[in-house]
């Protein structure tokens, strides 16, 4: 086998395993390929024409990668040095491939990348540039760049440039279920409100719901109080009354006295109260007998009385009489002596009611 198929066979076996992370392989075949510490004009005198070729291709600096010359050889082991963290090494065998190929632009950017680092101005990460040896550059890069994991230029060995892939997808998934979880708890918990809300704003419309209800009922019975208490006064009105509708109950007032003295009732007095009863009779009610009495002169002025209410008692008696209602259906009181129903004293001794509807 000839140097030339063997150089090219090694570099490529050492490119591979610059690929796949094995970095003290690489390095142990690129050993194998030491160039010899002679200029570029004497690796022009290769024994076969591919490596002329080569040699002139690390010369001019075109197409990295493509050759298999000294070049090529300190081109990778640079790179491969550069990825192990060994940065005197990798700019010592960069600096060799510029005093062979002073044109090669990726060997000065990775010695500039270099002192950058080394001076503290740039954070270490791989230092694979584009440019010769193209093929060795895509192998350390995917080796340094695979699964979005950076080998460190500071610190790391050989043999730590093996891709951290795992390490880092099993924290990415680690993170992912974290947010997932979360995300499931912050769903959980808008459910929660929502479900809450339904029930809040539920209550609400059927609060809501019996308001009106009530409203309604109330309405209902405000109506038919109304309805009876109209029919009540329709029916108890008659010559000698006055008849009012309010709003719990209907009042009534007799237009004159119905008691000249005492507790002694007028005829005509008496007339209109049994009228009265046959008016009421059948009515299911209440019937309040109020009792008024003048003040005597020297007398109370305030307060009940007992003549009122021997009044309320006599005019209770024909109006059952009247109606034939049991006296159970009254009730009698005695009126406030400031409280009368007219501006005449005369007019004053008599008695006024107040029916209200049972039920």
């Amino acid at each position: 086998m000839s140097d030339a198929l063997r150089t090219r066979l090694t570099l490529d076996r050492a490119r591979t395993a610059a690929r796949s992370g094995d970095l003290d392989t690489a390095l142990a075949l690129l050993d194998s390929l030491e160039p010899p510490a002679t200029d570029a004009t004497d690796a022009t005198d290769a024994t076969d024409a591919t490596d002329a070729t080569d040699a002139t291709d690390a010369v001019t600096g075109t197409e990295a990668g493509a050759g298999t010359g000294p070049v090529a050889v300190l081109d990778l082991r640079a790179r491969v040095h550069a990825q192990c963290g060994e940065l005197d090494e990798a700019d010592r065998c960069w600096a060799a491939v510029q005093e062979r190929s002073p044109g090669d632009t990726a060997a000065a950017e990775g010695r500039r990348t270099i002192a950058r680092i080394t001076a503290g101005r740039r954070r270490t990460r791989p230092l694979v540039q584009p440019g010769r040896l193209a093929s060795a550059a895509a192998a350390v890069t995917a080796v340094v760049l695979a699964g979005s994991a950076v080998v460190a230029l500071g610190g790391a060995g050989r043999g730590a440039g093996a891709p951290a892939t795992p390490a880092r997808a099993d924290a990415l998934t680690g993170r992912v279920a974290a947010l997932e979880a979360e995300r499931a708890a912050v769903a959980a918990e808008r459910t929660a409100v929502a479900k809450e809300r339904a029930v809040v704003e539920r209550e609400r419309a059927e609060a809501e719901k019996e308001r009106e209800a009530a409203e309604g009922r109330r309405t209902a019975a405000e109506a038919r109080l109304d309805a009876r208490l109209a029919a009540i006064a329709g029916r108890l009105s008659m010559p000698g009354l006055t008849v009012r509708r309010r709003s719990r109950d209907v009042h009534v007032r007799f237009d004159t006295g119905l008691f000249p003295q005492g507790a002694d009732v007028s005829p005509r007095g008496r007339a209109v109260l049994r009228g009265l009863g046959r008016r009421m009779a059948g009515m299911d009610v209440r019937i309040t007998v109020v009792g008024h009495a003048v003040p005597v002169p020297g007398g109370r002025t305030r307060g009940g009385s007992v003549v009122a209410l021997g009044r309320a008692l006599v005019a209770a008696r024909h109006l059952a009489e009247g109606g034939g209602l049991p006296r159970t259906s009254f009730t009698l009181v005695s009126a406030d002596q400031s409280d009368n129903p007219h501006r005449q004293a005369p007019r004053n001794r008599t008695v006024t009611l107040r029916i209200t509807p049972k039920g």
